[in-house]
């Protein structure tokens, strides 16, 4: 009886994986054939394939020992967080720091301690769409400076525990000590979807706006798809996080969070910066991409029951 039980508890394991993996899935072989000290903490497929790609460009030197990453994706239509990769670790903010700016920017609109003027609206969208580091700091300076603009935040939005606001950009945009982390960033992105930041609306018109994304553009997701981001990237740190919003075969509107966020902080010495900011750069935002990519095939397929077709 004993060795029956033996021989039929592994099948019964099996049948049980089965039913939430179909057999044949190259999703389920690759997610259950890796070591668990490998999978990421929210245990689902898309995160292992997040962790693979990131272990074999490691493998491959594109990344270094000392690069950091952090991700995080979430399907707002669930209520489902897909990945969660060190996104708690706080990072240099660089330019993603501008959309905490606007926040305490509206937040003071508001309450009725600034006004919404023309000027205000040009510096916000280029602040936001080509990240003007001019207006970024036309806003600090306007809300009492960077310590003020950081008191703002804490005092009322508790909740993003990693950004700090410590810095005007400096000349050259070489900014380093403006703080952020992937979870804060997709809170702030979750949170505006649902209209629980000060107007939300006003801000996703900014978010919206074409730029330079690393998530969406020379990716194979299709155009149609609704883009509402902001990058961040100085030598040392290359980041991308916002809402995509794809329609599901029923033609249904399902928005999800993608974050991700690559940093090296030896590259903030010039005696480490050996290879070209384009081309260090550039491998980056490939990385960035291919996951884009990766989640949206995934959340497409496996939660909507689409099917992809590759433009």
């Amino acid at each position: 009886m004993l060795r029956y039980i033996r021989t039929l508890y592994p099948l019964l394991i099996c049948c049980s994986i089965a039913l939430f993996f179909p057999i044949g899935s190259a999703v389920a072989g690759k997610y259950w054939n890796v070591p668990s000290k490998i999978r990421g903490t929210i245990d689902s497929p898309l995160e292992v394939t997040f962790e693979l790609y990131i272990k074999n460009k490691r493998n491959r030197r594109v990344l270094s020992t000392t690069d950091r990453t952090s991700f995080v994706v979430y399907d707002i239509s669930k209520n489902k967080k897909l990945v969660s990769i060190n996104e708690d670790r706080q990072m240099m903010a660089a330019s993603l720091i501008k959309n905490f700016v606007m926040l305490a920017y509206f937040h003071e609109v508001k309450h009725g301690r600034q006004a919404h003027t023309n000027t205000n609206r040009g510096h916000l969208r280029a602040m936001i769409q080509v990240s003007s580091n001019l207006s970024t700091n036309y806003f600090i300076r306007l809300l009492g400076g960077p310590a003020r603009v950081d008191r703002i935040l804490r005092t009322n939005y508790p909740y993003f525990k990693q950004t700090r606001i410590v810095e005007y950009i400096p000349a050259g945009g070489r900014t380093y000590r403006n703080m952020t982390s992937a979870r804060d960033i997709s809170t702030f992105f979750v949170r505006l979807w649902h209209g629980r930041l000060p107007y939300s609306e006003k801000m996703k018109w900014y978010f919206k706006l074409k730029n330079g994304d690393y998530i969406f553009k020379q990716t194979y997701i299709p155009s149609w798809v609704a883009v509402y981001n902001k990058t961040g990237t100085v030598y040392g740190l290359v980041g991308d996080g916002g809402i995509l919003v794809l329609r599901d075969p029923q033609g249904k509107s399902r928005p999800y969070v993608f974050v991700g966020l690559m940093e090296d902080r030896t590259k903030t010495s010039y005696k480490n910066r050996w290879q070209s900011f384009a081309n260090w750069r550039n491998q980056r935002t490939f990385i960035l991409r291919r996951l884009s990519e990766r989640a949206y095939k995934y959340i497409y397929e496996n939660h909507y029951g689409g099917r992809l077709v590759r433009r």
